[in-house]
């Protein structure tokens, strides 16, 4: 029996759809009031530790913002997660379809990485400036 390789855009297309479910679940979780995230993460121990803000910081409230429908207020307390959910949408659905209809969907690019990681940079410097 001949072993089939996963191909990289197979792993992101399953990664995308987690992060859609795990984001739909803790809106749901966060809506119906059985979970209050922000209460749940303390405060952060590089702030603590060190008094300036890491490249994660406002991460959490982004999300929150985000699944309560407050994109504006998500994009900016961490504009990350905007970009990780909307590339997660597009790479889901746009692959999803062209599984179905058997054609070529979107193929992943070190340029998306490229791009998060300067939205994560740049939106660091922001905040300890």
């Amino acid at each position: 029996m001949k072993k089939e390789k996963i191909s990289v855009d197979f792993v992101f297309y399953i990664l995308s759809w987690i992060i859609l479910g795990s984001l739909l679940f803790i809106g749901i979780l966060q809506n119906t009031g059985v979970l209050d995230l922000l209460s749940v993460i303390g405060p952060c121990s590089f702030l603590s530790a060190t008094g300036f803000y890491c490249p994660g910081c406002g991460g959490t409230h982004a999300v929150v913002s985000l699944v309560t429908g407050h994109p504006i207020d998500s994009f900016l307390a961490h504009p990350f997660v905007i970009y990780v959910a909307v590339c997660a949408l597009i790479f889901a659905s746009v692959n999803t379809v062209a599984r179905i209809r058997h054609t070529r969907g979107v193929s992943f690019r070190m340029l998306y990485v490229y791009i998060g990681l300067a939205i994560l940079f740049v939106q660091w410097i922001v905040k300890n400036i």
